[in-house]
């Protein structure tokens, strides 16, 4: 990190450590907000109270996993958890605590009978014991887990102030804080109301003259229109996306050994726009999960399905491709699982769940929807690992498009009647009618026409000694082939002349194909020369004759080879690898006389009307690439070779991204003992867990049933599990903390009945996320102020009952935002590739691979790339931008679907000292310096207001300005460091400003862009 030249004295120590001091302080304290198991005269609920507690303290030995069950019963299940146990004794019985074998043992005054065993550090408190006594005593009522059961619509709660709920999230709210003996703070002031909110739906801080608009609005409806305005912003959908890049792992790399670059980008860009666009959570879900599976499915929905692309990969030299499929499939169940259904689903890879009623059968079977893509499971260090689909922009498209409908015009008309250019041809014709031929010459060999297919991409090392398209295989000209989601077919070159180079093929690094027939009266060998640009390979009759793995120009003669044909039809396959640049060939044939020629006079010699449709094509393919000169000729043929060119070049540029494509047999399944790769047990088919809702049978078995099945209104987590995380979005907690487990292990909701009045009302109002944000932060709920008193902070630390507003820190991304929004450096920009913001560039070097794309960091240069949002920074995940990993993002290696707050002094070092914040303040000083006024104060003020939105306190002036002052006596004795601190960054300070001031005024910004206030959301 760079160190800031111009702090000076103690005073900015001080300041900095009073910056952090509060919010470190909350984060210290115990986070779990302690469950109220005893409450009153209130009845015990099972799924809240009890399952928990048996889940954690007793599901190990006496739960789902069979093998390591102890006691021949279980405690998930209500058959057994009543029955008998291998004592003989019943374990629970109903009503009668003193009779039930469960109660004597958490009880036992025998230390080896008392369970569970001291050994596993379980032991129940006196609380939970006295819980699960009266549980039993009101008649043990069961019920399944909460989260398996689908959500029931309840009436709303009865609250004594009906004032004070806007909307019924707020019900539920405040009956919760009644029956705690709690009451709702006051709102928040209009300025932290529109700061929480902007933040809350755009991931930025409003501007000034947005927070003056909100002050000065006095309708009803004034912060109702500030919400609308900000769900209608492009910036909500790139805010909403970064959370949902953590949880699809999204990354700018492979992530394992070279980390080698992964060009991925238009899948992010996708996200982005479904948010903006309010893509209805259902087809958001469904088009990640099987796009390309839709009936027709557009490019966009091809592009989603990419979200099952974005694990980590490798080819890595030592790998074993069996075991990184498994790897990859079984990421894949993980991430599904742990997105969609809020489950555990890795615990089941290598055994039965010890605490939830899933099993190694339930997470194979779901493992058979996701193992049959159309891919290598090894990356090969490309950036464009198949399956891709390629993404043209707009204006690409369209030029796309222009260049598609002029090749086509002009070869249609280079092959076609042609009134001028055949009038030539029949006199040309009646000439060579009245020559003497040569019969036997013409026997010879008769060449076919030339057809090409291709590019296939591939790297250097594997394009000649793999095998791709047609080789292998008859020759079939009606055959079609992938590459990377494009089609590719064999098309005539009746252009191409036989005996001199030809550069028109694909400027790619890949192979190219060309074919055509010879055809002899007998069996002969005949002399050919070839040229390549690069590597060839080539095949007669689909034996291989010759191969050269070598980079050169196309020459004449570079390769002689004898055909050995045989009586007939012989098929002569070329393979040209190009290994970068220009990519040509050529070819000759060293036969008695000229063979075209004698095969044109042959059919010059046929009568008009007896020529069949290919001697037509022929003779005019011959006469107008090998004998017309015409003027109006030659320039059609350049347009269509420069339109061409301009074609494969447009192409080189198409950004392409990971997509799925089923393969048309899907693999088998099996159970794979203890997880391994190689030791496969029993065959599975795909199907859903056995715990949850079957798949409806009119559903299709694969992973668009799939996604179907996940959105089905009758599915208990999937709505569940989106709501709750949206809630943590904006509370900073889910209702259920642990959003990545819905499971027994996992903490039940604070609000159940919220919870699924949320869920109900997010399928009711088809899925539509913007409606669902409007709610939770129009309540009065979101409104509160978050004004802490002692009592509350003893009773809820966590702020689990909301009888305040949320406040924490910014996240990464939102750090470093606002330092460039309110700087006015933020660059507006949505999508494209990722950039690279300066950072120390010895960071990738010590983890790269000298072999590596990505092995040694080179920043973007210029303001349009270095000051775009954060969730265009490029992320290398075996060394994330050190930006966010101080602030505690994630690397995006896994699944990520709840971060941690940061609570490290490294984010202060960084934040003072990092290039871009400094470049930052900067920036904010020359704004004060020009639009603060012209007195210290009112320039001090400006900055302060510009970060915090609102005005200083007297006292926070005079501290600011004594600031000042202090820097820029420093300054004044060392010019030479004011200028090094002032030229940081991509844009040069304004010319003829004063430089001691406006470094002065760049620490008084540094300060303000680290104070609490500034860095958290309140």
């Amino acid at each position: 990190m760079t160190t800031n030249p111009g702090c000076t004295g103690q005073k900015r120590d001080v300041a900095t450590l009073k910056a952090f001091c509060f919010s470190s302080a909350l984060l210290f304290v115990p986070l779990m907000l302690a469950p109220q198991l005893v409450m009153g005269d209130e009845k015990v609920d099972f799924s809240r109270q009890i399952r928990p507690i048996l889940s954690d303290k007793c599901f190990a030995c006496h739960g789902p996993d069979d093998t390591h069950r102890e006691g021949g019963f279980r405690l998930d299940e209500q058959e057994s958890a009543f029955g008998e146990g291998d004592s003989g004794e019943f374990i629970i019985v109903p009503g009668n605590p003193e009779k039930s074998e469960l109660m004597a043992r958490l009880v036992h005054e025998d230390d080896d009978l008392r369970m569970p065993p001291e050994s596993t550090n379980k032991s129940l408190k006196t609380e939970e014991i006295e819980l699960i006594r009266r549980w039993i005593a009101e008649g043990a009522p069961w019920s399944q887990h909460w989260a398996f059961a689908v959500p029931q619509k309840r009436e709303l709660p009865k609250v004594a102030n009906a004032s004070w709920p806007r909307n019924f999230i707020d019900h539920y709210i405040l009956a919760r804080l009644q029956k705690e003996q709690l009451s709702p703070t006051e709102p928040a002031d209009k300025v932290t109301l529109i700061r929480r909110v902007t933040f809350d739906l755009t991931g930025l801080p409003p501007m000034v003259e947005e927070v003056d608009a909100f002050l000065a609005d006095e309708s009803p409806n004034a912060y109702e229109k500030v919400v609308d305005r900000l769900l209608n912003s492009p910036r909500f959908g790139e805010h909403m996306a970064r959370f949902w890049l953590d949880a699809a792992r999204y990354g700018d790399t492979h992530g394992l050994h070279l980390d080698n670059y992964r060009e991925m980008w238009p899948y992010r860009d996708w996200v982005i726009r479904a948010f903006n666009k309010n893509k209805p959570f259902d087809e958001f879900i469904i088009e990640q999960m099987a796009g390309d599976l839709l009936e027709n499915p557009t490019l966009d929905q091809q592009v989603a399905s990419g979200f099952n692309r974005c694990n980590v990969s490798t080819n890595e030299g030592g790998s074993i491709r069996e075991e990184v499929y498994v790897r990859n499939v079984v990421d894949r169940v993980v991430t599904n699982g742990t997105v969609f259904l809020g489950l555990t689903l890795e615990c089941t890879r290598c055994h039965d769940h010890k605490y939830d009623p899933l099993t190694m059968k339930d997470f194979y079977s779901m493992f058979a929807f996701f193992n049959s893509i159309d891919g290598n499971p090894l990356d090969e260090n490309r950036k464009d690992h198949a399956p891709i689909v390629r993404v043209p922009d707009e204006g690409m498209q369209e030029k796309l498009e222009q260049l598609a409908r002029r090749i086509a015009t002009l070869e249609k008309k280079l092959s076609g009647e042609w009134a001028e250019i055949d009038t030539l041809q029949r006199e040309w014709e009646a000439s060579i009618r009245t020559t003497e031929n040569n019969l036997e010459s013409i026997s010879a060999a008769l060449l076919g026409d030339w057809y090409t297919v291709g590019p296939f991409p591939d790297t250097q090392r594997y394009l000649i000694n793999r095998k791709h398209g047609p080789e292998g295989q008859p020759i079939d000209l009606k055959q079609t082939f992938d590459n990377n989601g494009q089609k590719l077919t064999w098309k005539r070159r009746g252009d191409w002349v036989d005996g001199k180079p030809h550069a028109d093929l694909s400027h790619e690094i890949a192979a190219n194909f060309l074919y055509r027939t010879v055809t002899v009266d007998s069996p002969r060998k005949i002399k050919a020369s070839f040229g390549s640009d690069d590597g060839i390979k080539i095949y007669l009759n689909d034996k291989e004759i010759l191969k050269n793995d070598i980079s050169r120009a196309v020459a004449p003669d570079q390769e002689k080879v004898d055909l050995d044909l045989k009586k007939g039809e012989n098929h002569l396959l070329v393979k040209i690898a190009n290994y970068g640049g220009v990519a040509g060939f050529y070819f000759s044939l060293a036969t008695k006389g000229d063979s075209a020629l004698n095969k044109a006079i042959a059919i010059a010699n046929v009568e008009v009307g007896k020529r069949s449709p290919r001697q037509i094509q022929e003779l005019r393919d011959y006469f107008r690439n090998q004998i017309c000169d015409a003027q109006l000729l030659v320039d059609a043929k350049k347009s269509l070779e420069q339109s061409r060119k301009e074609r494969a070049d447009l192409d080189r540029t198409i950004p392409t991204t990971l997509v799925w494509k089923e393969l048309k047999q899907p693999r088998k399944a099996f159970v794979l003992k203890r997880g391994e790769y190689n030791i496969k047990g029993e065959e599975v088919k795909r199907r859903t867990p056995l715990a949850l809702p079957p798949m409806a049978p009119s559903l299709p078995r694969n992973r668009l049933g799939f996604a179907k099945w996940l959105v089905d209104p009758g599915h208990p987590l999937t709505a569940r599990v989106a709501v709750n995380r949206f809630w943590l979005r904006v509370f900073g907690t889910g209702i259920v903390k642990t959003a990545e487990d819905f499971g027994s292990q996992g903490e039940p909701p604070s609000h159940p009945k919220l919870l699924d009045a949320l869920a109900l009302e997010f399928l009711e109002n088809d899925w539509d996320t913007k409606a669902l944000m409007k709610q939770l932060v129009m309540s009065s709920t979101y409104r509160q102020s978050s004004r802490l008193t002692e009592e509350l902070w003893k009773k809820d630390p966590e702020n689990r009952l909301l009888a305040r507003g949320p406040r924490f820190r910014l996240d990464a991304e939102m750090l470093r935002d606002q330092a460039l929004a309110v700087s006015g450096l933020l660059v507006n920009k949505i999508g494209g590739p990722g950039v690279k913001p300066p950072q120390p560039d010895g960071l990738w070097f010590a983890v790269g691979y000298s072999g590596s794309n990505t092995v040694r960091f080179r920043k973007d240069a210029g303001p349009d790339k270095v000051h775009r949002r954060t969730i265009y920074t490029f992320i290398k995940r075996t060394a994330p931008p050190p930006q966010m990993s101080i602030a505690d993002a994630p690397s995006r290696e896994f699944c990520s679907v709840r971060r941690e707050r940061t609570n490290t002094p490294l984010l202060a070092l960084m934040m003072l000292n990092d290039p871009q914040y400094v470049e930052a303040a900067r920036a904010l000083a020359e704004r004060a310096m020009i639009a603060g006024g012209e007195t210290v104060e009112s320039r001090a003020a400006y900055i302060f207001r510009r970060c915090a939105m609102r005005k200083p306190t007297a006292e926070e002036l005079d501290d600011l300005v004594v600031d000042y002052h202090e820097h820029l006596a420093a300054f004044t004795r060392n010019t030479d460091a004011a200028k090094k601190l002032v030229n940081i960054g991509e844009v040069s300070p304004t010319d003829n400003v004063n430089v001691n001031e406006l470094a002065a005024w760049t620490m008084v910004g540094n300060l303000i862009l680290n104070l609490d206030e500034v860095i958290s959301k309140n």
